[in-house]
């Protein structure tokens, strides 16, 4: 399985798949994909991650970059439901699960 991509997310999220829109949320994927693995392990790649756990990387990438798209400082930081992922993911890739 390969990364979530934009038009994917815009297709998920009912947004216009003009360039522009597509180009936000491409940004957004990758900033998400950063804070994610940073969360987990600073030299983690997104390749690793795939490797183990490609759906609840993606599900989370997809959650973190709309919540992104909607508030980019993330004010009140991560859900719940997004938390729980986190950690089920945390502990796919550091072989706990």
């Amino acid at each position: 399985m390969t990364l979530i991509t934009a038009e994917e997310l815009a297709n998920e999220l009912h947004i216009d798949e003009s360039p522009e829109e597509l180009a936000t949320l491409g940004t957004l994927i990758k900033d998400a994909s950063a804070i994610i693995r940073g969360s987990i392990s600073h030299d983690l790649t997104e390749e690793a991650v795939i490797a183990v756990a490609s759906e609840q990387f993606n599900r989370l990438i997809g959650s973190v970059a709309s919540s992104l798209y909607y508030d980019r400082a993330l004010t009140n930081g991560f859900s719940h439901g997004q938390m729980i992922i986190l950690q089920q993911l945390t502990g796919i890739v550091k072989g706990g699960v």
